[in-house]
């Protein structure tokens, strides 16, 4: 048998082709929109993808099934209940699929999702028993998927749900089968997932948090509570997917721009977004664009703060992290990428085009500056509710990151503002969305609250400070 897993580290997401040895066939399970990874993995085997699986709609990333189906022309199999606008093949409980000697069930588990599926994969050369579990998102490894991203509403009808999937459908398996997730560390699907990137039935049953409320209420208020906030891009993942994302064929190419061409794009009502880090930000950038640096949260940042429906001019350290930044930006539905500026802002600034600036202060300057009577700079701090909980600055705004541009207008102060996170990223992000609206005076706190505490400079906590 083969089995490749593929990571997306931005999104958290796992997915899987898996092959069978006695016949070139396979299958892809839950995958990513740039397809090309399991079409080169499946041609280095000779392998022919004949199927394509979804445990549920997803509502963190666009789904690629309908990218992998128009190449290979392999079709696509989901939850007879997700009520798709597109052609596919619905499934219930008990189907089954052959792939050689590979034998796929389906389970039927709602929870995480009203649609969710599990499948089941035994190797019959050996035992039609199962020996792995594709278990989508609803077991975890150390973890389970949240049922609230549908909302709260929802989410209460669907926890007993999981609870049952889980205890009546998933766990009844032997401690031996290898639990594959579809989420994994980093996504906003569920609360401290491991990562780890498989596990087995028998060691989440015997470790993870979630399986060790010993009742079904105790279950449903363990898993309602504590859940990190959803990104705001996440309330257009589900309705794309359940529709049908357009087939792209090919990841977009942006076209260098040069200086002159990013200025009249930006008048016409582009957005700019600079993928550089904070440092690099700060020192020069241009007016109104985003502070999103190119890594791991960058999609997320993307889809938290930058509208859809405008074209996008990217900014970057290299012209090789094009490929990249454009790979996030199409998982998450932006596909209006008109280029990038050609040369960077070196060619912006050698062209006498105007910048703008955010200083960066250190922790030990944001704190000599507050004891300053009169002069103390206010602090806004941007993270999510459960930091600003363990300790914050006293006296500090709290208005997480992906909420402020919303909320623009619950910053009281016009100056003298320093804006703080975990380390400086996501108070970058904060920084230039502030000077969008006219916030020309503020700073961000590189180092953020990880440096504020190792410097062992004081926090309070919960009710403390203004909320």
């Amino acid at each position: 048998m083969l089995l490749q897993q593929f990571y997306v580290e931005s999104l958290g997401h796992y997915s899987y082709l898996i092959g069978a040895d006695s016949e070139p066939v396979g299958f892809v399970v839950d995958p990513k929109r740039d397809v090309q990874d399991y079409l080169d993995a499946a041609r280095q085997q000779s392998l022919q993808i004949t199927h394509i699986f979804e445990t549920h709609l997803h509502n963190d990333y666009v789904s690629g099934a309908l990218e992998l189906a128009a190449v290979t022309g392999a079709r696509v199999h989901s939850g007879a209940g997700a009520e798709s606008g597109f052609e596919r093949v619905p499934i219930k409980e008990g189907d089954e699929f052959r792939f050689g000697e590979l034998l796929v069930r389906v389970l039927e588990t709602p929870g995480h999702t009203p649609e969710h599926v599990c499948y089941t994969m035994a190797d019959t050369s050996r035992s039609d028993l199962p020996t792995v579990m594709l278990t989508g998102g609803d077991l975890l490894v150390s973890s389970v998927g949240r049922p609230d991203l549908l909302g709260k509403e929802l989410g209460e009808q669907l926890a007993p749900k999981l609870y049952d999937s889980l205890h009546h459908k998933i766990l009844t398996h032997e401690d031996y089968v290898a639990v594959l997730p579809t989420h994994g560390a980093g996504s906003s699907c569920g609360a401290n997932i491991s990562k780890t990137r498989t596990s087995t039935i028998g060691y989440e049953r015997r470790t993870n948090p979630f399986l060790q409320q010993k009742t079904e209420d105790e279950f449903i208020r363990f898993v309602l509570a504590g859940q990190p906030a959803i990104p705001a891009y996440y309330n257009r993942m589900r309705p794309t997917n359940q529709q049908g994302p357009r087939v792209l064929g090919t990841l977009p190419e942006p076209r260098a721009m040069p200086p002159y061409e990013v200025e009249k794009a930006v008048a016409n009502g582009a957005v700019v977004i600079d993928g550089r880090m904070p440092a690099a930000f700060g020192g020069a950038h241009i007016a109104g664009a985003y502070s999103i640096g190119l890594g791991p949260n960058f999609s997320t940042w993307v889809g938290s703060v930058v509208p859809t429906d405008r074209p996008i001019v990217l900014v970057l350290d290299h012209p090789s992290d094009v490929e990249e930044a454009v790979r996030q930006l199409v998982r998450i539905g932006y596909e209006q990428i008109e280029g990038y500026l050609a040369g960077g802002i070196e060619a912006w600034l050698a062209q006498g085009k105007s910048v703008v600036h955010v200083l960066q202060i250190s922790v030990h300057e944001l704190r000599e500056a507050l004891s300053r009577n009169g002069q103390a700079p206010h602090v806004l701090d941007v993270r999510a509710g459960s930091e600003w909980q363990a300790g914050h600055i006293d006296g500090a705004l709290h208005i997480p990151g992906g909420d402020l541009p919303g909320r623009i207008g619950d910053v009281p102060w016009r100056e003298n503002l320093a804006v703080i996170c975990g380390s400086g990223y996501r108070s970058s992000v904060g920084t230039s969305i502030l000077q969008q609206h006219e916030f020309h005076d503020v700073v961000n706190v590189i180092g953020g609250m990880t440096a504020w505490n190792r410097a062992d400079y004081p926090t309070t906590k919960n009710g403390q400070g203004q909320e």
